[in-house]
């Protein structure tokens, strides 16, 4: 028996929904945006990373912590923009050489997706990303950072760290292919 391939929901479906939700899933902070796309030009209604109580997770802090804090704000995002946009967008966790870090990003996407049930999930790998964001699909973190800067007009300060600047990219470019492209 083939597996099925669940489609997103229909344009005229999502034209109900005001907020969009992405994440840059991690676990040293997961970074999140929610955009307002009330307006002709989207805002920014919150972004920000999933950390402990201090600027970074203290040495040693089990990952079972880190994942039951990335719930919460996936509870907490979806129950303070309800109804949110029925696709949320996570940036694609890469698989590479280092094993542990691929695991933990693919716990964060757990804790997330754990939340997000009931909404269609969309991943965009960071080459997407950063080329529907400056043109380069091999652009720089910074770049990337800079340009949403710019769209946004905010300074870069707003971004706390690079996982928050990811999430914006995933939600912009969700954005752009699946609101702006509607609105041409």
């Amino acid at each position: 028996m083939a597996n099925k391939k669940k489609q997103p929901p229909s344009i005229d479906t999502q034209k109900n929904y005001r907020f969009m939700v992405g994440f840059d899933p991690s676990l040293s902070g997961t970074g999140y945006a929610v955009l307002d796309t009330f307006y002709k030009m989207p805002r920014i209604a919150e972004m920000g990373a999933v950390k402990g109580r201090t600027k970074t997770w203290p040495a040693g802090t089990p990952y079972q912590i880190k994942l039951a804090l990335i719930q919460a704000k996936a509870k907490e995002l979806r129950a303070k923009y309800d109804p949110i946009f029925p696709i949320v967008f996570l940036e694609r966790g890469h698989t590479g050489p280092f094993n542990n870090d691929t695991q933990a990003v693919f716990r964060a996407r757990g804790a997330l997706e754990s939340e997000l049930v009931g909404n269609y999930i969309q991943e965009y790998p960071p080459r997407q990303v950063k080329k529907a964001i400056t043109g380069n699909g091999s652009a720089e973190k910074e770049e990337v950072a800079e340009h949403l800067a710019e769209i946004f007009g905010i300074s870069l300060d707003h971004f706390e760290t690079f996982d928050v600047s990811d999430a914006l990219g995933v939600v912009y470019t969700g954005y752009l292919e699946h609101v702006k492209k509607g609105d041409k």
